[in-house]
Protein backbone atom coordinates (compact mmCIF):
# COMPACT_ATOMS: atom_id res chain seq x y z
CA UNK A 1 0.00 0.00 0.00
CA UNK A 2 1.15 3.61 -0.60
CA UNK A 3 2.09 5.54 2.26
CA UNK A 4 3.35 9.56 2.07
CA UNK A 5 5.81 10.18 4.39
CA UNK A 6 6.75 13.51 5.84
CA UNK A 7 9.83 14.32 7.76
CA UNK A 8 8.11 15.37 10.95
CA UNK A 9 4.32 13.83 10.48
CA UNK A 10 4.99 9.79 9.99
CA UNK A 11 7.04 7.60 10.96
CA UNK A 12 7.34 3.64 9.82
CA UNK A 13 6.73 0.97 12.07
CA UNK A 14 9.19 -1.03 11.98
CA UNK A 15 7.75 -4.18 12.89
CA UNK A 16 5.36 -3.88 9.28
CA UNK A 17 6.57 -5.92 6.49
CA UNK A 18 6.36 -5.01 2.91
CA UNK A 19 7.10 -7.19 0.45
CA UNK A 20 8.38 -6.21 -3.26
CA UNK A 21 8.69 -7.81 -6.75
CA UNK A 22 9.91 -6.71 -9.88
CA UNK A 23 6.68 -5.71 -10.75
CA UNK A 24 6.07 -3.48 -7.82
CA UNK A 25 9.46 -0.88 -8.39
CA UNK A 26 6.67 2.13 -7.57
CA UNK A 27 6.01 1.00 -4.04
CA UNK A 28 8.01 2.26 -1.35
CA UNK A 29 9.80 0.26 1.63
CA UNK A 30 12.25 1.03 4.04
CA UNK A 31 15.68 -0.70 5.02
CA UNK A 32 17.69 0.72 8.00
CA UNK A 33 21.23 1.32 6.87
CA UNK A 34 22.05 0.76 10.71
CA UNK A 35 20.40 0.09 13.71
CA UNK A 36 20.31 4.27 14.45
CA UNK A 37 18.09 5.31 11.34
CA UNK A 38 14.66 4.10 11.84
CA UNK A 39 13.21 6.96 10.14
CA UNK A 40 15.46 6.24 7.06
CA UNK A 41 13.19 5.82 3.88
CA UNK A 42 14.10 4.49 0.68
CA UNK A 43 12.47 3.41 -2.30
CA UNK A 44 13.59 -0.04 -3.24
CA UNK A 45 13.10 -2.36 -5.70
CA UNK A 46 13.82 -6.43 -6.28
CA UNK A 47 16.14 -6.07 -9.33
CA UNK A 48 17.25 -8.58 -11.74
CA UNK A 49 15.10 -11.01 -14.37
CA UNK A 50 11.93 -12.67 -13.41
CA UNK A 51 13.21 -12.53 -10.04
CA UNK A 52 10.94 -14.75 -7.61
CA UNK A 53 11.03 -12.27 -5.02
CA UNK A 54 9.72 -14.01 -2.45
CA UNK A 55 6.64 -15.64 -4.44
CA UNK A 56 6.73 -19.29 -3.75
CA UNK A 57 5.40 -20.56 -7.01
CA UNK A 58 7.41 -18.49 -9.01
CA UNK A 59 10.75 -19.58 -6.85
CA UNK A 60 9.52 -23.91 -7.84
CA UNK A 61 8.99 -22.93 -10.91
CA UNK A 62 12.23 -21.50 -11.23
CA UNK A 63 14.44 -24.11 -9.22
CA UNK A 64 12.42 -26.82 -11.18
CA UNK A 65 13.32 -25.61 -14.97
CA UNK A 66 17.29 -24.89 -14.06
CA UNK A 67 17.24 -28.46 -12.46
CA UNK A 68 15.61 -30.10 -15.48
CA UNK A 69 17.95 -27.98 -17.76
CA UNK A 70 21.00 -29.07 -15.85
CA UNK A 71 20.03 -32.45 -15.44
CA UNK A 72 19.24 -33.45 -18.99
CA UNK A 73 22.83 -33.86 -19.94
CA UNK A 74 23.09 -36.83 -17.47
CA UNK A 75 19.63 -38.37 -17.45
CA UNK A 76 19.11 -38.38 -20.93
CA UNK A 77 22.38 -39.75 -22.06
CA UNK A 78 22.73 -42.09 -19.82
CA UNK A 79 19.09 -43.50 -20.46
CA UNK A 80 18.26 -43.45 -24.47
CA UNK A 81 20.87 -45.93 -24.65
CA UNK A 82 18.50 -48.37 -22.69
CA UNK A 83 16.13 -49.27 -25.57
CA UNK A 84 18.24 -47.62 -28.23
CA UNK A 85 21.22 -50.33 -27.79
CA UNK A 86 20.38 -52.67 -30.92
CA UNK A 87 20.53 -49.70 -32.98
CA UNK A 88 23.86 -48.89 -31.73
CA UNK A 89 25.22 -52.06 -31.73
CA UNK A 90 24.53 -52.04 -35.21
CA UNK A 91 25.68 -48.79 -35.83
CA UNK A 92 28.82 -49.11 -34.13
CA UNK A 93 29.49 -52.73 -35.96
CA UNK A 94 28.88 -50.96 -39.31
CA UNK A 95 31.47 -48.53 -38.82
CA UNK A 96 33.99 -51.05 -38.25
CA UNK A 97 32.90 -52.99 -41.37
CA UNK A 98 33.26 -49.46 -43.51
CA UNK A 99 36.17 -49.24 -42.22
CA UNK A 100 37.80 -52.32 -43.13
CA UNK A 101 36.72 -55.02 -41.05
CA UNK A 102 34.03 -56.94 -42.79
CA UNK A 103 33.12 -58.98 -39.29
CA UNK A 104 32.41 -55.76 -37.35
CA UNK A 105 32.72 -56.63 -33.74
CA UNK A 106 32.04 -60.18 -32.03
CA UNK A 107 29.34 -60.52 -29.26
CA UNK A 108 32.10 -60.27 -26.76
CA UNK A 109 33.83 -58.01 -28.26
CA UNK A 110 30.99 -55.47 -28.35
CA UNK A 111 30.24 -56.49 -25.06
CA UNK A 112 33.09 -55.16 -23.56
CA UNK A 113 33.29 -51.95 -25.86
CA UNK A 114 29.66 -51.26 -25.32
CA UNK A 115 29.89 -52.07 -21.50
CA UNK A 116 33.27 -49.35 -21.23
CA UNK A 117 31.14 -46.76 -24.13
CA UNK A 118 28.61 -46.34 -21.37
CA UNK A 119 30.53 -46.25 -17.87
CA UNK A 120 33.30 -44.09 -19.34
CA UNK A 121 30.58 -41.49 -18.09
CA UNK A 122 31.90 -42.30 -14.66
CA UNK A 123 35.52 -41.61 -15.26
CA UNK A 124 34.37 -37.87 -16.47
CA UNK A 125 31.73 -37.63 -13.74
CA UNK A 126 34.41 -38.32 -11.29
CA UNK A 127 36.83 -35.84 -13.14
CA UNK A 128 34.26 -33.13 -12.80
CA UNK A 129 33.03 -34.22 -9.12
CA UNK A 130 37.10 -33.60 -8.30
CA UNK A 131 36.72 -29.65 -10.19
CA UNK A 132 33.53 -28.95 -8.20
CA UNK A 133 35.21 -27.21 -4.72
CA UNK A 134 37.21 -25.24 -6.96
CA UNK A 135 34.46 -24.28 -9.41
CA UNK A 136 32.01 -23.35 -6.29
CA UNK A 137 34.41 -22.17 -3.70
CA UNK A 138 36.09 -19.42 -6.13
CA UNK A 139 33.80 -19.00 -8.80
CA UNK A 140 30.06 -19.03 -7.23
CA UNK A 141 27.36 -21.50 -7.57
CA UNK A 142 25.95 -19.73 -10.21
CA UNK A 143 29.06 -19.54 -12.64
CA UNK A 144 29.76 -23.10 -12.08
CA UNK A 145 26.37 -23.87 -13.14
CA UNK A 146 26.27 -22.14 -16.55
CA UNK A 147 30.02 -22.93 -17.20
CA UNK A 148 29.00 -26.66 -16.79
CA UNK A 149 25.91 -25.99 -19.26
CA UNK A 150 28.05 -24.69 -21.59
CA UNK A 151 30.04 -27.70 -21.39
CA UNK A 152 27.39 -29.51 -21.76
CA UNK A 153 26.55 -27.97 -24.53
CA UNK A 154 29.51 -28.54 -26.74
CA UNK A 155 29.33 -32.64 -25.45
CA UNK A 156 25.79 -32.73 -27.05
CA UNK A 157 26.53 -31.28 -30.31
CA UNK A 158 29.81 -33.79 -30.01
CA UNK A 159 28.10 -36.55 -29.58
CA UNK A 160 25.15 -36.15 -32.48
CA UNK A 161 28.20 -35.44 -34.64
CA UNK A 162 29.88 -38.69 -33.51
CA UNK A 163 26.35 -40.98 -34.50
CA UNK A 164 25.71 -38.82 -37.52
CA UNK A 165 29.04 -39.60 -39.08
CA UNK A 166 29.17 -43.34 -37.45
CA UNK A 167 32.35 -42.32 -35.49
CA UNK A 168 32.46 -44.07 -32.45
CA UNK A 169 35.83 -42.84 -31.01
CA UNK A 170 33.63 -39.05 -31.28
CA UNK A 171 30.72 -40.50 -29.57
CA UNK A 172 32.94 -41.56 -26.57
CA UNK A 173 34.53 -39.00 -26.20
CA UNK A 174 31.30 -36.64 -26.02
CA UNK A 175 30.52 -38.90 -23.33
CA UNK A 176 33.23 -37.98 -21.12
CA UNK A 177 32.96 -34.34 -21.84
CA UNK A 178 29.36 -34.20 -21.35
CA UNK A 179 30.22 -36.15 -18.20
CA UNK A 180 32.69 -33.56 -17.12
CA UNK A 181 30.14 -30.55 -16.91
CA UNK A 182 27.45 -33.24 -15.40
CA UNK A 183 30.00 -33.88 -12.86
CA UNK A 184 30.52 -29.93 -11.88
CA UNK A 185 26.47 -29.18 -12.64
CA UNK A 186 25.41 -31.43 -10.19
CA UNK A 187 27.16 -30.81 -6.93
CA UNK A 188 26.57 -27.02 -8.38
CA UNK A 189 23.21 -27.18 -8.23
CA UNK A 190 22.02 -28.89 -5.06
CA UNK A 191 24.72 -26.54 -3.31
CA UNK A 192 22.37 -23.04 -5.58
CA UNK A 193 19.19 -25.02 -4.49
CA UNK A 194 20.01 -25.75 -0.65
CA UNK A 195 21.65 -21.69 -0.37
CA UNK A 196 18.94 -19.75 -2.24
CA UNK A 197 15.75 -21.11 -1.18
CA UNK A 198 14.20 -20.45 2.20
CA UNK A 199 14.50 -23.11 4.87
CA UNK A 200 10.88 -24.22 4.48
CA UNK A 201 11.52 -25.26 0.53
CA UNK A 202 14.99 -26.56 1.02
CA UNK A 203 13.73 -30.39 1.06
CA UNK A 204 11.11 -30.06 -1.76
CA UNK A 205 13.65 -27.94 -4.13
CA UNK A 206 16.26 -29.66 -3.39
CA UNK A 207 14.10 -32.90 -3.80
CA UNK A 208 13.02 -31.22 -7.20
CA UNK A 209 16.64 -32.06 -8.45
CA UNK A 210 16.48 -35.49 -8.14
CA UNK A 211 12.55 -35.43 -9.42
CA UNK A 212 13.54 -33.82 -12.55
CA UNK A 213 16.35 -35.86 -13.21
CA UNK A 214 14.49 -38.74 -12.97
CA UNK A 215 12.09 -37.16 -15.23
CA UNK A 216 14.80 -36.81 -18.12
CA UNK A 217 15.87 -40.56 -17.58
CA UNK A 218 11.89 -41.48 -18.48
CA UNK A 219 12.20 -39.12 -21.70
CA UNK A 220 15.60 -40.75 -22.87
CA UNK A 221 14.12 -44.09 -22.13
CA UNK A 222 10.75 -43.23 -23.90
CA UNK A 223 12.57 -41.41 -26.72
CA UNK A 224 15.03 -44.39 -27.48
CA UNK A 225 12.32 -46.91 -28.15
CA UNK A 226 12.28 -48.24 -31.67
CA UNK A 227 8.43 -46.92 -31.66
CA UNK A 228 9.59 -43.54 -31.40
CA UNK A 229 13.55 -42.56 -32.07
CA UNK A 230 15.29 -45.69 -30.99
CA UNK A 231 16.08 -46.25 -34.63
CA UNK A 232 17.20 -42.27 -35.64
CA UNK A 233 20.31 -42.09 -33.34
CA UNK A 234 20.69 -38.53 -34.65
CA UNK A 235 17.81 -36.89 -33.99
CA UNK A 236 17.72 -38.86 -30.37
CA UNK A 237 21.58 -37.23 -30.11
CA UNK A 238 20.38 -33.97 -30.85
CA UNK A 239 16.96 -33.32 -28.49
CA UNK A 240 19.91 -32.79 -25.76
CA UNK A 241 21.42 -29.70 -27.78
CA UNK A 242 18.07 -27.50 -26.75
CA UNK A 243 17.83 -28.32 -23.02
CA UNK A 244 21.75 -27.29 -22.80
CA UNK A 245 20.73 -23.75 -24.36
CA UNK A 246 17.80 -23.42 -21.94
CA UNK A 247 20.16 -23.98 -18.69
CA UNK A 248 22.52 -21.41 -20.09
CA UNK A 249 19.87 -18.90 -21.02
CA UNK A 250 17.93 -19.30 -17.83
CA UNK A 251 21.45 -19.16 -15.72
CA UNK A 252 22.37 -16.15 -17.13
CA UNK A 253 20.36 -13.58 -15.06
CA UNK A 254 19.94 -15.32 -12.02
CA UNK A 255 21.87 -13.88 -8.74
CA UNK A 256 24.87 -15.48 -6.79
CA UNK A 257 23.41 -17.44 -3.73
CA UNK A 258 23.35 -15.06 -0.46
CA UNK A 259 25.13 -17.84 1.47
CA UNK A 260 28.07 -17.94 -0.82
CA UNK A 261 28.35 -13.79 -0.95
CA UNK A 262 28.22 -13.66 2.33
CA UNK A 263 30.26 -15.98 3.93
CA UNK A 264 33.21 -16.86 1.23
CA UNK A 265 32.82 -13.06 -0.39
CA UNK A 266 31.86 -11.24 2.70
CA UNK A 267 29.81 -9.08 1.01
CA UNK A 268 26.73 -8.11 3.00
CA UNK A 269 25.48 -5.78 0.33
CA UNK A 270 25.67 -8.48 -2.24
CA UNK A 271 24.08 -11.27 -0.24
CA UNK A 272 21.50 -8.93 0.91
CA UNK A 273 20.54 -8.28 -2.47
CA UNK A 274 20.84 -12.02 -4.14
CA UNK A 275 18.11 -12.91 -0.25
CA UNK A 276 15.50 -9.91 -2.10
CA UNK A 277 15.86 -11.56 -5.72
CA UNK A 278 15.22 -15.08 -4.45
CA UNK A 279 13.00 -14.17 -1.37
CA UNK A 280 11.89 -10.99 -1.69
CA UNK A 281 12.30 -7.75 0.06
CA UNK A 282 11.15 -8.35 4.15
CA UNK A 283 11.93 -7.53 7.65
CA UNK A 284 13.74 -10.65 8.60
CA UNK A 285 16.39 -10.47 5.87
CA UNK A 286 18.61 -9.17 8.10
CA UNK A 287 17.99 -11.71 10.82
CA UNK A 288 18.41 -13.81 8.08
CA UNK A 289 22.04 -12.78 7.31
CA UNK A 290 22.66 -13.19 10.83
CA UNK A 291 21.72 -16.96 11.00
CA UNK A 292 23.71 -17.38 8.03
CA UNK A 293 26.55 -16.11 9.62
CA UNK A 294 26.17 -18.50 12.55
CA UNK A 295 27.54 -21.30 10.48
CA UNK A 296 31.16 -19.85 10.49
CA UNK A 297 30.95 -19.67 14.65
CA UNK A 298 33.82 -21.70 15.59
CA UNK A 299 35.61 -21.47 12.02
CA UNK A 300 38.92 -19.85 11.17
CA UNK A 301 38.02 -17.64 7.87
CA UNK A 302 41.08 -18.55 6.11
CA UNK A 303 40.62 -20.04 2.59
CA UNK A 304 41.30 -23.77 2.34
CA UNK A 305 43.00 -25.40 -0.64
CA UNK A 306 40.83 -28.48 -1.32
CA UNK A 307 43.95 -31.29 -0.17
CA UNK A 308 43.54 -29.28 3.14
CA UNK A 309 40.08 -29.75 3.13
CA UNK A 310 40.14 -33.17 2.31
CA UNK A 311 42.58 -33.75 5.25
CA UNK A 312 40.23 -31.94 7.55
CA UNK A 313 37.21 -33.79 6.71
CA UNK A 314 39.49 -37.51 7.75
CA UNK A 315 41.05 -35.91 10.62
CA UNK A 316 38.13 -33.63 12.15
CA UNK A 317 35.14 -36.21 13.90
CA UNK A 318 31.98 -34.67 12.44
CA UNK A 319 33.24 -33.70 9.49
CA UNK A 320 34.41 -37.51 9.16
CA UNK A 321 31.40 -38.98 9.94
CA UNK A 322 29.36 -36.98 7.65
CA UNK A 323 31.41 -38.43 5.02
CA UNK A 324 30.91 -41.89 5.69
CA UNK A 325 27.25 -41.22 6.01
CA UNK A 326 26.78 -39.50 2.72
CA UNK A 327 28.91 -42.33 1.17
CA UNK A 328 26.85 -44.82 2.59
CA UNK A 329 24.06 -43.34 1.76
CA UNK A 330 24.95 -43.51 -1.73
CA UNK A 331 26.17 -46.80 -2.00
CA UNK A 332 22.38 -48.40 -0.99
CA UNK A 333 21.29 -46.45 -4.35
CA UNK A 334 24.83 -47.61 -6.53
CA UNK A 335 22.11 -50.95 -8.21
CA UNK A 336 20.44 -48.22 -10.26
CA UNK A 337 23.38 -47.47 -13.18
CA UNK A 338 23.51 -51.14 -14.19
CA UNK A 339 19.68 -50.76 -14.61
CA UNK A 340 19.69 -47.82 -16.34
CA UNK A 341 22.12 -48.89 -18.67
CA UNK A 342 20.58 -52.29 -19.23
CA UNK A 343 17.24 -53.16 -18.27
CA UNK A 344 16.34 -53.81 -22.11
CA UNK A 345 19.43 -55.75 -22.54
CA UNK A 346 18.85 -58.21 -19.45
CA UNK A 347 15.27 -58.34 -20.39
CA UNK A 348 15.82 -59.33 -23.61
CA UNK A 349 17.05 -62.98 -22.59
CA UNK A 350 13.16 -63.71 -21.50
CA UNK A 351 11.20 -61.73 -23.25
CA UNK A 352 10.80 -59.94 -26.58
CA UNK A 353 12.30 -56.51 -27.75
CA UNK A 354 9.02 -54.84 -27.24
CA UNK A 355 8.28 -55.88 -23.96
CA UNK A 356 11.38 -55.52 -22.53
CA UNK A 357 11.47 -52.13 -23.51
CA UNK A 358 8.19 -51.39 -22.24
CA UNK A 359 9.19 -52.80 -19.32
CA UNK A 360 12.13 -50.57 -18.87
CA UNK A 361 9.79 -47.66 -19.27
CA UNK A 362 7.70 -48.84 -16.86
CA UNK A 363 9.90 -48.82 -14.18
CA UNK A 364 11.15 -45.47 -15.28
CA UNK A 365 7.56 -44.46 -15.13
CA UNK A 366 7.26 -45.57 -11.76
CA UNK A 367 10.39 -44.21 -9.97
CA UNK A 368 9.47 -40.99 -11.22
CA UNK A 369 5.47 -41.08 -10.23
CA UNK A 370 7.32 -42.40 -7.11
CA UNK A 371 9.43 -39.09 -6.41
CA UNK A 372 6.13 -37.22 -7.03
CA UNK A 373 4.69 -38.60 -4.37
CA UNK A 374 7.72 -38.27 -2.38
CA UNK A 375 7.48 -34.30 -2.73
CA UNK A 376 4.77 -34.49 -0.29
CA UNK A 377 6.48 -36.58 2.29
CA UNK A 378 9.96 -35.59 2.16
CA UNK A 379 9.13 -33.11 4.63
CA UNK A 380 7.24 -34.97 6.97
CA UNK A 381 9.48 -38.06 7.89
CA UNK A 382 12.94 -37.33 9.66
CA UNK A 383 15.68 -38.32 6.71
CA UNK A 384 17.16 -41.15 8.72
CA UNK A 385 13.75 -43.08 8.55
CA UNK A 386 13.05 -42.62 5.22
CA UNK A 387 16.55 -43.76 3.75
CA UNK A 388 16.85 -46.90 6.07
CA UNK A 389 13.18 -48.30 5.73
CA UNK A 390 13.02 -47.26 1.92
CA UNK A 391 16.85 -49.09 1.29
CA UNK A 392 15.72 -52.16 2.62
CA UNK A 393 12.57 -52.39 0.64
CA UNK A 394 15.07 -51.49 -2.52
CA UNK A 395 17.17 -54.23 -1.80
CA UNK A 396 14.23 -56.58 -1.29
CA UNK A 397 13.42 -55.30 -4.89
CA UNK A 398 17.16 -56.56 -6.16
CA UNK A 399 16.63 -59.84 -4.29
CA UNK A 400 13.22 -60.44 -5.97
CA UNK A 401 14.58 -59.70 -9.69
CA UNK A 402 18.00 -62.23 -8.75
CA UNK A 403 15.45 -64.99 -7.73
CA UNK A 404 12.86 -64.68 -10.64
CA UNK A 405 15.59 -64.85 -12.87
CA UNK A 406 17.44 -67.65 -11.03
CA UNK A 407 14.11 -70.05 -11.21
CA UNK A 408 12.97 -69.28 -14.98
CA UNK A 409 14.31 -72.65 -15.91
CA UNK A 410 12.31 -74.33 -12.97
CA UNK A 411 9.05 -72.64 -13.73
CA UNK A 412 8.98 -70.10 -16.89
CA UNK A 413 5.99 -67.96 -15.68
CA UNK A 414 8.34 -66.84 -12.77
CA UNK A 415 10.09 -64.52 -15.47
CA UNK A 416 7.22 -61.85 -14.92
CA UNK A 417 8.48 -61.25 -11.31
CA UNK A 418 11.50 -59.73 -13.04
CA UNK A 419 9.38 -56.86 -14.13
CA UNK A 420 7.49 -56.31 -11.09
CA UNK A 421 10.56 -56.28 -8.72
CA UNK A 422 11.67 -53.97 -11.72
CA UNK A 423 8.92 -51.38 -11.21
CA UNK A 424 9.49 -52.10 -7.39
CA UNK A 425 13.05 -50.98 -7.50
CA UNK A 426 11.98 -47.83 -9.22
CA UNK A 427 9.29 -47.18 -6.53
CA UNK A 428 11.41 -47.27 -3.48
CA UNK A 429 13.75 -45.45 -5.08
CA UNK A 430 11.92 -42.48 -6.49
CA UNK A 431 9.76 -42.07 -3.10
CA UNK A 432 12.70 -40.63 -1.32
CA UNK A 433 15.21 -43.06 -1.13
CA UNK A 434 17.57 -41.32 -4.24
CA UNK A 435 16.73 -37.84 -3.80
CA UNK A 436 17.77 -38.06 -0.53
CA UNK A 437 20.95 -40.19 -0.86
CA UNK A 438 22.32 -37.25 -2.97
CA UNK A 439 21.45 -33.73 -1.11
CA UNK A 440 21.79 -35.46 2.58
CA UNK A 441 25.46 -35.06 2.60
CA UNK A 442 25.10 -30.93 1.77
CA UNK A 443 22.10 -30.61 5.18
CA UNK A 444 25.10 -32.63 7.44
CA UNK A 445 28.12 -30.05 6.95
CA UNK A 446 29.23 -26.64 7.30
CA UNK A 447 29.45 -24.11 4.63
CA UNK A 448 32.99 -23.78 4.90
CA UNK A 449 33.54 -27.82 4.22
CA UNK A 450 30.37 -28.03 1.97
CA UNK A 451 31.50 -28.19 -1.53
CA UNK A 452 34.99 -30.39 -0.24
CA UNK A 453 32.80 -32.72 1.54
CA UNK A 454 30.09 -33.57 -0.92
CA UNK A 455 32.64 -33.89 -3.59
CA UNK A 456 34.50 -36.11 -2.02
CA UNK A 457 30.95 -38.63 -1.45
CA UNK A 458 30.15 -38.40 -4.76
CA UNK A 459 33.79 -39.30 -6.27
CA UNK A 460 33.74 -42.39 -4.00
CA UNK A 461 30.21 -42.83 -5.22
CA UNK A 462 30.75 -42.26 -9.24
CA UNK A 463 34.07 -44.93 -8.60
CA UNK A 464 31.98 -47.47 -6.96
CA UNK A 465 29.37 -47.07 -9.97
CA UNK A 466 31.75 -47.50 -12.47
CA UNK A 467 33.19 -50.72 -11.32
CA UNK A 468 29.84 -52.30 -10.47
CA UNK A 469 28.22 -50.85 -13.91
CA UNK A 470 31.40 -51.98 -16.06
CA UNK A 471 31.26 -55.65 -14.52
CA UNK A 472 27.63 -56.12 -14.72
CA UNK A 473 26.81 -56.83 -18.05
CA UNK A 474 29.70 -59.28 -18.94
CA UNK A 475 29.15 -61.05 -15.60
CA UNK A 476 25.33 -61.58 -16.84
CA UNK A 477 26.49 -62.53 -20.52
CA UNK A 478 29.21 -64.93 -19.46
CA UNK A 479 27.12 -66.71 -17.01
CA UNK A 480 27.51 -70.52 -16.88
CA UNK A 481 23.94 -71.51 -16.80
CA UNK A 482 22.15 -70.28 -20.29
CA UNK A 483 18.61 -70.47 -20.48
CA UNK A 484 16.74 -73.05 -21.99
CA UNK A 485 15.33 -71.95 -25.60
CA UNK A 486 11.45 -72.06 -24.16
CA UNK A 487 12.20 -69.13 -21.74
CA UNK A 488 13.05 -66.53 -24.92
CA UNK A 489 9.92 -65.40 -26.14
Amino acid sequence: RRRNFHSDTHKFDSKEIIRMTSSECTKVNRRPSSPFDDDVVKPLCVKGCCAPAGNKPKLIVLCSVLSFATNFPEGYSNSYPNTSHLTFRHEINQSYIERGDDDGLSKEEFTWYWSLMLNIWFVGFLGGTVLTPYFCDNLGRKRSLLISNCIALFGAILCFLGVTFRIPEIFFCSRIISSISSGISFGSLILFLQESTPTELRGVTSFLSESTFIMTMGVGIGFGMDSLFGKNLPLLTAISILPAIIGIVVAIPLHETPKFLLINRNDRKAALASLEYYRGITAENDSTLEDMMLETAGDDHNEVTIWQGVKEVFTQPHLRIAFFLGAASLQIVVGIWPIVYLSTDLLEDSFSTEISQFASLAFMMADFVASLLGLLIVERFDRRTLLIQLGIGNVISLCLYILSDLLIPVWDPIRWGQIVALILFGATYGITLGPIAYFITSELVSQRYRSIVQSMVLGFNTLMNFIISLITLPCYIMRVSPRPPSSRK
